[in-house]
């Protein structure tokens, strides 16, 4: 299923030209990296799917009730939190709803309602609603995921209680990518999202990602976590975009064959040309000898 596609996409300032006529599809499992020199408009592009720049032409359609997560390049938590109340806070909806679990169950145990079937019934069967929500919503794990993922980001049991505040600038940047895995987007659109992490780190995010059931959009400079990640390349380069299926090393193999045969087109060509205006001379300078011959 698409959840997400735009279509003849384009950025101009002015004049000038970013680039135009995009087309990108993004499906549930779709695990795609854009890339290009910088100045090519990757991060305006990602900004335009996530729905924060409008396009200066063409058009993004999204299935409805889609849920998207956008990380930039510079995003870093402000917060007067704790890292710890910054990502329960994430699931106050889910103590909501545990909370209104408890106390449907407490009602189930009310003498009134359990003298009453038809009250006894449809109060059952609001707690079982309940319960098959909470379940989705991994109410009684949450906690133990949270802790999983921080560790991932090198956050640790002691540093929980640190305020956001206090937290070095890339600190705060790998706590916002921890918040919006926890989010628990339909796709992660995600700008240079290695940036601030070591080799440890960027690891356990490629094998994160690999195992989520997220459709991802990346941008990245790091070739080799692009390669374990994903599957489907977009190229911008010359204002345009061509698509290519396969990691970034097949990305690179195919780009070559591409611009192989497209050298060879252009010779092909130059060589038609060049014998077709050789032969047109000749051709000229034939009737011209002819037409001199026949002149009294």
């Amino acid at each position: 299923m698409i959840l997400l596609q735009g279509q003849g996409l384009a950025r101009t300032f002015a004049d000038e030209v970013l680039f135009e006529n995009i087309t990108i599809h993004i499906q549930e499992n779709s695990r795609i990296a854009i890339v290009g020199r910088n100045g090519t408009g990757k991060s305006t592009l990602l900004k335009m799917l996530a729905g924060i720049e409008e396009p200066s032409l063409g058009a993004v359609s999204k299935k409805k009730d889609l849920s998207i997560g956008y990380l930039d390049q510079y995003a870093a938590i402000q917060s007067s939190r704790t890292v710890w109340e910054e990502m329960v806070h994430l699931f106050e909806d889910v103590e909501t709803l545990k909370k209104q679990a408890q106390k449907a169950a407490e009602q189930l145990g009310d003498p009134d309602l359990l003298s009453d079937p038809v009250a006894y019934e449809l109060a059952l069967k609001r707690y079982d609603q309940l319960q098959e929500e909470l379940n989705q919503k991994n109410a009684y794990g949450y906690e133990s995921e949270i802790r999983t993922v921080l560790h991932g980001f090198r956050f640790y049991p002691e540093d929980y209680d640190q305020p956001i505040q206090a937290l070095s600038g890339g600190q705060r940047t790998r706590l916002a990518l921890a918040r919006i895995l926890l989010e628990k987007h339909d796709l992660l659109i995600l700008d240079e999202p290695t940036n601030h992490l070591d080799i440890e780190t960027l690891t356990w995010l490629e094998d994160y990602l690999r195992s989520s059931s997220s459709a991802l959009v990346i941008v990245s400079h790091d070739q080799y976590f692009l390669d374990r990640v994903c599957n489907e390349v977009y190229e911008i380069s010359h204002k345009a975009c061509e698509y290519y299926k396969g990691n970034y090393s097949h990305y690179l193999e195919e780009r070559e064959q591409r611009y192989l045969l497209k050298q060879s087109l252009r010779e092909a060509a130059t060589r038609d040309s060049r014998l077709g205006r050789i032969h047109r001379e000749k051709l000229g300078a034939r009737l011209n000898y002819k037409t001199c011959a026949i002149t009294p």
